[in-house]
């Protein structure tokens, strides 16, 4: 059986990728290496943009990952494109297999809270289960940590914690789904109700005046 290694698609992902070297013994090792000039792909408005930056953003490390059983860790999936380039990628460099494990719960609803997230139809853990996202993103296994489980890796006193990607259980009113509509987001306070209003067809948040 080809030997195993523990690798992770670089930074932020590098603490749930020594949590799950630690835990298993696999060793940890860097299998790549990402460009700093290139930014967050998930929030372009385009799939041709994004697959061109997954593509030269990241440099697979041929000598870590040849003839390896390779433990890749992220920590999450939104619509699944980029993680399957990233694991041809590791495949053409040498790879024997691809294990992906994902740091956090499948990521089922949007949130309008400030994180720049797709609407449902656009998030792959919304439409599919994990033998189709698996199969979708050509990895050899795929699992999640469970809701409990990212639960009990995070301080309890410094909760209450929002899970609404995870469980679609809004601390407030959810979005509306429409990505042609103005979605407003909305808190009832002492002082009246706060509003948030975003254009996600246009990726812009729109003060009061608009």
């Amino acid at each position: 059986m080809p030997p195993a290694t523990c690798s992770f698609i670089p930074l932020p992902r590098a603490p749930g990728a020594l949590g799950y070297a630690r835990a298993s013994g696999i060793p940890f090792e860097f299998g790549l290496i990402r460009s700093h000039y290139i930014g967050r792909t998930f929030i372009e408005p385009y799939q041709a943009i994004r697959d061109f930056g997954a593509k030269i953003k990241y440099n697979p490390i041929r000598s870590v990952l040849k003839g390896k059983r390779v433990i890749v860790v992220d920590d999450s999936i939104v619509r699944g494109t980029t993680s399957r380039k990233i694991i041809r990628m590791i495949r053409n460099a040498g790879a024997a297999e691809v294990h992906l494990r994902i740091s956090c719960p499948p990521w089922r609803f949007p949130c309008c809270f400030g994180i720049d997230t797709p609407t449902r139809g656009e998030l792959i853990g919304a439409r599919h289960t994990v033998e189709e996202t698996r199969q979708h993103v050509e990895a050899d296994s795929l699992a999640y940590l469970s809701l409990e489980g990212l639960a009990a890796a995070v301080p309890k006193e410094a909760g209450p914690y929002c899970d609404a990607c995870f469980t679609g259980n809004y601390p407030v009113k959810p979005c509306e789904q429409d990505t042609t509509k103005v979605q407003t987001c909305s808190l009832d306070t002492d002082e009246g109700t706060l509003a948030r209003h975003y254009r996600a067809d246009k990726g812009i948040w729109l003060n009061e005046k608009n």
